[in-house]
């Protein structure tokens, strides 16, 4: 959840301080211990303090998130050889490092502005899609946050980006730079090709009972049935809290007469204007069509065209003037108005054919209405029965129970780590899928697991899941007979692959000999084809869109090949010419990219530069003991 409240320390700041967390602390110029400072100091630098308490709270909440992307518990020794302890740290340095900047410099942001910010924040916004308090305050608890702290924080993020954007700006790339990348995005490259696919083989014999045996002996890991686990899932959405939601007739048929153009189809009318430079030209006008002279007339008189009088055939929302529409949906059919005031000057209208609307009668739309109210009424009860539930996990009450006592639905399931099941047939789709299983893989029996917040652009209209591991089903060997239709497959896949290659090996050692590709691919029984054209960044003539990097790297005359079709099939092929066209121009976000790296090498460099002349230091004592012991951080 802390990364839902840091969640606007996105651009450029992150960028960098990714980048610096690859640098070690012999390159920061950092003293491996120091003397003279409080028992709960780990480090300074500058003016900026950095204290245990903060950095053992860093260090958990990074080995938390690691332990879940890798879905299994990561050990404090195998931490410290991944050099993770000294990457928090380097990166916190980097931080304070910009924070003592800010302060010398004097940079400040004020506190509407910081709320504005807070405002503008997706992280923040409840389930009608804009900032909510009630949720912002729920967050700031459940993250140990005041509201204080909290604006202090994202303070300090600000000035962090004033101060690291205002160095990268106004970089100029240097012409061979620019000729350079003109020369790597604009090079075209011709190939003559042939695909080679499975079709093309001859019928693989069957394989013999002892062959399937000895390429299963011989794999039996690839065969291996994977873990399960077996989840409890409790999906609190609108959708799911809709059905308890009360909603009379009466809000219906309120509901009905206040969307009633949605429930139907508009009046439509064909419609045309005249513009006049003055109100006395388009009173004579008005004059002389009601004396009965038609508009069409005085269209022509005036040298006006159909694409300068029509404005087609419309409903009213669409015509932009409110006036015009007015009149224009006053008149009766194939009849004209008098002189309207028009935003642009004195208008006459006149209408031709008019379609009626149509409205769909309430009956039969009431149970779309009475859906949508229900949904809308759970939207406003989803906070409340979100602060229920917790209450009820804070208890102690498991998922089952917490779902029997307030009339909602734990959904139980059986998969492994891809969301397949024992038969490997996908699972059920269900709210925060993707986040329920990494969590769940990461997670013990038994074990409390924060709540997932679903997006409304999830297509749930927000919400929230929980979760709960109830067993664990170990990895375990298959036994052939299990696996033997899933051998069998894959012996036929291996062969294919070996057939393929080997044709592949026989047309290369043939060209190479001198036979020409053509003549060679034709005599295969393959059909020669060739692509011009060639970018980077786009295929042509039929050639894949994966094989592009081969071509790219082959050199002229040389026969290659790359794989398509995921492996299932192969494109031969030999590289004809090389160009690049004269006067060739580079596409702009290609040196926009290339302008962001140098920003950043720049960036980094200043941020090593400040550290250094900063003096930063460690309590190495201090650190050993946040990260040391050898149980795994799950």
């Amino acid at each position: 959840m802390l990364q839902t409240l840091r969640s606007r320390a996105s651009g450029i700041v992150a960028k960098i301080l990714m980048t610096l967390l690859i640098l070690s602390f012999a390159v920061w110029g950092i003293a491996d211990v120091f003397r003279g400072f409080g028992s709960q100091t780990l480090a300074t630098i500058g003016s900026t303090e950095i204290t245990v308490p903060e950095f053992r709270q860093l260090y958990q909440d990074r080995m938390q998130q690691i332990s879940q992307q890798i879905k299994r518990g990561l050990t404090p020794d195998q931490a410290r050889a991944l050099g993770i302890p000294d990457q928090i740290l380097n990166e916190r340095l980097a931080e304070a490092a910009l924070d003592d900047m800010a302060g010398t410099m004097g940079l400040a942001l004020s506190t509407d502005e910081i709320v504005r910010r807070v405002h503008q924040n997706p992280a923040f916004f409840g389930p009608s899609g804009s900032f909510d308090p009630a949720y912002f305050n729920q967050l700031l608890r459940s993250n140990n946050f005041t509201e204080a702290r909290f604006v202090e924080s994202e303070r300090r993020l600000a000035l962090r980006q004033q101060l690291i954007q205002s160095l990268g700006g106004g970089i100029e790339l240097p012409q061979v730079i620019r000729d350079a990348a003109a020369r790597f995005e604009n090079e075209q490259r011709s190939v003559n090709y042939a695909v080679l696919t499975a079709a093309g083989l001859p019928a693989l014999p069957e394989p013999t009972e002892e062959e399937l045996r000895s390429f299963f002996e011989a794999r039996k890991v690839a065969f291996k049935a994977p873990e399960f686990r077996k989840i409890a899932v409790l999906a609190l959405t609108p959708q799911a809290l809709a059905e308890a939601q009360q909603v009379s007739d009466a809000d219906v048929e309120a509901a009905y007469q206040a969307n009633l153009a949605s429930y139907g189809t508009p009046e439509k009318r064909v419609v045309q204007q005249i513009v006049f430079p003055n109100e006395e030209e388009a009173k004579a006008a008005a004059d002389r069509i009601a004396a009965g002279t038609p508009f069409a007339d005085i269209a022509a008189e005036r040298k006006l065209e159909a694409k300068d009088i029509d404005l087609g055939d419309v409903t009213r929302a669409d015509i932009f003037d409110k006036a015009i529409a007015d009149a224009a949906f006053a008149l009766a059919p194939d009849s004209t108005s008098g002189v309207v005031a028009g935003r642009f000057g004195p208008v006459i209208v006149h209408v031709g054919a008019v379609t009626p609307g149509t409205t769909q009668p309430l009956a039969e739309v009431a149970p779309v209405i009475r859906a949508a109210l229900q949904v809308d009424g759970a939207r406003r009860a989803l906070l409340a029965s979100y602060d229920k539930i917790e209450d009820e996990r804070a208890s102690g009450a498991q998922l089952s129970e917490v779902a029997s006592r307030l009339n909602l639905t734990v959904q139980q399931i059986d998969v492994d780590a891809q969301g397949r099941t024992a038969d490997g047939s996908p699972v059920a789709s269900f709210p925060g899928q993707a986040e329920v299983l990494r969590g769940a893989f990461a997670s013990d029996v038994g074990g409390e697991n924060d709540p997932i917040q679903i997006p409304q652009s999830a297509g749930q209209g927000g919400g929230y899941v929980w979760y709960e591991v109830e067993a664990i089903t170990p990895p375990r060997d298959r036994t052939f007979e299990e696996a033997r239709a899933q051998v069998l497959e894959r012996w036929k896949q291996d062969e294919t692959a070996k057939a393929l290659d080997a044709r592949v090996e026989e047309l290369t050692k043939k060209i190479e000999a001198g036979t020409p590709f053509d003549q060679a691919v034709t005599e295969a029984g393959l059909e020669m084809r060739t692509a011009n054209g060639l970018t980077r960044s786009r295929a042509a003539d039929g050639l894949p869109q994966e094989v592009l990097a081969s071509v790219f790297d082959a050199a002229p005359g040389k026969v290659s090949f790359a794989l398509t079709d995921g492996g299932d099939s192969r494109v031969l092929f030999q590289l004809v010419r090389s160009t690049i066209p004269a006067g060739a121009s580079v596409n702009d976000k290609l040196l926009s990219d290339i302008r962001q790296s140098m920003e950043n090498d720049l960036m980094t460099e200043y941020l090593v530069r400040l550290q250094n002349d900063l003096g930063a230091r460690v309590n190495r004592a201090a650190l050993d003991q946040i990260v040391g012991g050898g149980e795994a951080v799950n």
